[in-house]
């Protein structure tokens, strides 16, 4: 009888705190990050400058810009200008003023050295909710270099698919099947554009305008079709989100067109999805195991149903 007894204790207490555990799921609120392959980012577009002559003084590296202290900053791939300076400039007065402030050769060759900046969002942890557009933000800090993207011999791939990608702007042409005018950035300027996958538009024959059917990926849908088999786990569930083959020209302003140096910028993003969790381990072994997330069927008494 004792024995019956304490089985029965145990079902109980099992059993409410399997109720609790339920409840504490319902709760649950997974997270998202998007990621970007830096090193993917580096490696290719460096490669593609070392096998172009003209292309020998620019570098290209991964920056992250923004306040020093701030949590808020936003990763960019740079291309550095390299400038050749001699001893005797080193030395010139100008800026020898900048020794007397302590800053090193290496730190006035940097600063002597001119700039290009692609950065490329949504990045980071993100809210669920649908995303419109990749906005592309293009800076040009030199002197003389012109940089231009090319929207037309540039794409999106999606699972696998590739697909032409259409910059917003506010007159959208009705014929979307038309080249698009490059976008140049100027010396000294910044551009920021808005892009997604030509499918997501349709024709509205009530306004007489093209507009915007879909948005370019819904992140909760994505997380609900992309669900780990066991999310209570720690292990990352990281997976490929989209990929963008940027095409981008740069020259000097007096050089003709033809001079153009090419490279296909490749923007590799993942997606990691992060499930939320119960604190208490004991709770997160009943959802583990008899949770509405992992449930293999409906219709068993254990789940309640």
């Amino acid at each position: 009888m004792n024995a019956l007894l304490l089985t029965i204790y145990f079902l109980v207490v099992l059993y409410v705190l399997y109720q609790m555990a339920l409840s504490l799921e319902d709760k649950l609120e997974d997270k998202v990050s998007i990621n970007l392959d830096t090193d993917f980012l580096r490696e290719q577009t460096q490669l593609q400058l070392d096998c172009q002559a003209d292309a020998k003084n620019i570098t290209a590296s991964i920056d992250e810009i923004g306040f020093k202290k701030s949590k808020l900053k936003q990763t960019v791939l740079t291309l550095t200008i390299k400038k050749k300076v001699t001893k005797e400039q080193l030395n010139s007065p100008e800026l020898s003023d900048l020794k007397k402030m302590g800053f090193s050769e290496a730190d006035i060759l940097n600063l002597l050295n001119k700039k290009l900046t692609i950065r490329v969002s949504p990045m980071g942890n993100q809210p669920l909710k649908p995303i419109l557009y990749l906005s592309i933000s293009a800076n040009n800090d030199t002197a003389d270099m012109q940089l231009y993207i090319n929207w037309d011999r540039s794409s999106l791939e999606m699972f696998k698919q590739g697909n032409r990608i259409i910059r917003s702007t506010p007159n959208m042409p009705r014929d979307l099947s038309q080249p698009q005018i490059f976008s140049v950035v100027n010396p000294g300027q910044v551009t920021t554009s808005n892009v997604t996958v030509e499918k997501n538009y349709f024709y509205n024959p009530e306004t007489n305008q093209v507009e915007l059917a879909k948005p370019l990926v819904n992140l909760k849908e994505r997380i609900e079709l992309s669900q780990m088999t066991d999310p209570t786990k720690a292990e990352k569930n990281v997976q490929p989100l989209y990929n963008l083959d940027l095409m981008i020209g740069l020259k000097h302003v007096t050089e003709p067109d033809r001079e153009l140096i090419n490279l296909l910028v490749p923007f590799s993003f993942e997606l990691e999805i992060k499930p939320d969790q119960i604190a208490l381990p004991p709770l997160r072994w009943l959802l583990r195991h008899f949770g509405r997330r992992n449930r293999p069927g409906d219709g068993n008494w254990f789940w309640g149903r």
